[in-house]
């Protein structure tokens, strides 16, 4: 029998932001990470971009595979060698090691569930990052 558990609601999760001396490129709260929940082996979270979000230069790569689901609004994702649209309902696979960003591209927040294959946020190894991130 497995043991099933409610573990975190977004109001009890800290916004982190990534930004600039620019603004604001993307906001994040961290539901399930190691470090802070009973879990292993997956960490999940929720991001933001604001319609009005700083656009990075350049994308950012991390070791680890990651999934975005996009929960509400739309944008593009920005890869190596193309551009895709995403809106509500799409979901993205990102192979570790792939660089990448998405911008906002509508007339709303876009929303994303996020997911690692690593137990912790803080395990997440990032080969590239926002070069304009202070």
């Amino acid at each position: 029998m497995s043991d099933y558990r409610i573990i975190r609601s977004t109001e009890g999760c800290p916004i982190e932001k990534w930004e600039t001396n620019q603004g604001e490129i993307v906001r994040c709260r961290t539901l399930i990470s190691g470090k802070q929940t009973p879990s292993e082996g997956l960490t999940v979270g929720l991001a933001e971009i604001s319609i009005n979000a700083v656009v990075p230069q350049q994308g950012h790569s991390q070791i680890e595979n990651q999934i975005y689901f996009i929960l509400e609004g739309q944008g593009t994702l920005h890869g190596p060698s193309k551009n895709i649209r995403v809106a509500k309902g799409d979901t993205i696979y990102i192979p570790g090691g792939t660089e990448h960003h998405i911008t906002n591209t509508g007339e709303e927040t876009l929303r994303s569930l996020y997911v690692f294959d690593t137990d912790a946020f803080s395990d997440v190894e990032y080969n590239k990052k926002f070069p304009n991130k202070d």
